[in-house]
Formats: structure tokens, C-alpha cells, sequence
């Protein structure tokens, strides 16, 4: 109740029809500063609001951002798998083409220099041995009946260059074939026949081709 009849209407009756001002020890604002106060605010409200909006948009587009790159990656991902299916299907494809190619090459050659050339396989690997085996006191060469008169020949030829003709022995087994010799000397010796290597070439071969799995056609990879 004291404080009611401390409060002194009088003055604040003259401040509510303005005429308090003297009596009041705070400044008191202008309209145009209350204006200008305003007006900052709004600005910085303003300012705050936009900085809000552009992180927030910033961080949606970096998401976006993110969320596009990773399915383009995916996607790209994609592709080259599919890609290197088709590169490896298509190489399985050509490297089956190539060892059946060399294959019918091989079986229909062979025969033919295995008839042809066996002689001379044979004569090459004994004049590579010769000369390996210059030092020993005796080389031994064993040949073929039909191979043995042949030979013979161009077997003494080569010892008279080298110098090794009293070295040289030549005979003969009927259980060789045209293009096998046998070559033995002081150190070691040397057995070569002409029909086996062929023989282990087809072999190989189709241990290989054995392997390699046969491609299926499809439409799409036809089309690839």
C-alpha cells in the first residue's frame, strides 16, 4: 500500500502528455535515430537471414552434389564392369580362334615336314653337338638306316672344318626314326627326335585348348 501512494501522478501524467522530458535524467532518442535503429536491424536481421539461407543452401547443393556424384560413379563403375566382361569375352573368344587356327595348322604341316625335313632336323641338331662337344676324345653319332647314307656326307664335311674327323664314329639303329639321332660323347650326350617334338607340340596344344572354355554366342554380344 506504500508504494501506491509514493508513486507522484502528477508526473506521470506530464509524461504521458509529454511534458515530462526535464525532469527525466535518461537521453531520449530522436524519430530519426529510432529510425536509423531501425533500419540496422532490419539490415542485420536481413544479413542473418541471408547468411541462413545460403549456408542452408550451400549445404543442400553439396549434398546434391555428393548424392550425384556417387551415382555417377556407380554408373561408371557399371559400364567399365560391362566393359571389361565384353573385352574378356571377346579375348577368350579370339585367343580359342587363334589356338584352333594354329592347331589345324600344325596337324596339317607336321606330317608334311615330318616326310620333308626330318633329315635335315636331324643333321642340325648333330652340327650344334659336334661343335659342343669339340674337345671330348670321341663322339659317337647314331642315325636312322635311311638317314645314316644321307647324312653321312655333310656329318664328315663338318668334322674336316672342325678338325675332329679321327673323333667321329657313325653307325646306324633300325629303331630310330628318320628324323632322331643320338649323339654321345666323353661328358654327356644327346638325343633328339624330330617326330616326338612335333608330337609335344600337338600335345600342348591341345592341353591348352582343353582348357580354354568355349565362348557362348549371344545376341547382344554379337551385336557388341
Amino acid at each position: 500500500m506504500t508504494l501506491v501512494f509514493s508513486r507522484n501522478f502528477d508526473e506521470e501524467e506530464n509524461w504521458e502528455n509529454g511534458q515530462g522530458g526535464k525532469n527525466c535524467g535518461c537521453d531520449k532518442l530522436s524519430a530519426e535515430e529510432v529510425d536509423a535503429l531501425v533500419e540496422v536491424a532490419k539490415a542485420e536481421a536481413f544479413q542473418s537471414g541471408l547468411d541462413e539461407g545460403y549456408n542452408s543452401a550451400l549445404a543442400k547443393f553439396r549434398e546434391e552434389a555428393d548424392q550425384t556424384q556417387s551415382a555417377a560413379l556407380a554408373d561408371i563403375q557399371s559400364q567399365l564392369r560391362s566393359l571389361f566382361e565384353k573385352i574378356n569375352y571377346h579375348n577368350t573368344a579370339l585367343e580359342a580362334q587363334i589356338l584352333d587356327f594354329t592347331l589345324s595348322i600344325c596337324e596339317q604341316v607336321f606330317p608334311y615336314l615330318q616326310h620333308t625335313q626330318s633329315h635335315e632336323r636331324a643333321l642340325a641338331q648333330i652340327q650344334k653337338t659336334m661343335r659342343l662337344a669339340l674337345n671330348s676324345p670321341h663322339i659317337n653319332i647314331i642315325l636312322s638306316n635311311s638317314a645314316l647314307p644321307k647324312l653321312t656326307p655333310f656329318i664328315e664335311q663338318l668334322a674336316d672344318e672342325l678338325g675332329i674327323e679321327d673323333q667321329i664314329k657313325l653307325s646306324s639303329d633300325e629303331k630310330l626314326d628318320d628324323g632322331a639321332t643320338v649323339v654321345e660323347w666323353q661328358n654327356g650326350f644327346m638325343n633328339y627326335n624330330f617326330d616326338v617334338v612335333c608330337e609335344r607340340i600337338l600335345t600342348a596344344l591341345k592341353a591348352v585348348q582343353s582348357t580354354i572354355p568355349a565362348p557362348l554366342i549371344k545376341g547382344s554380344e554379337e551385336s557388341a
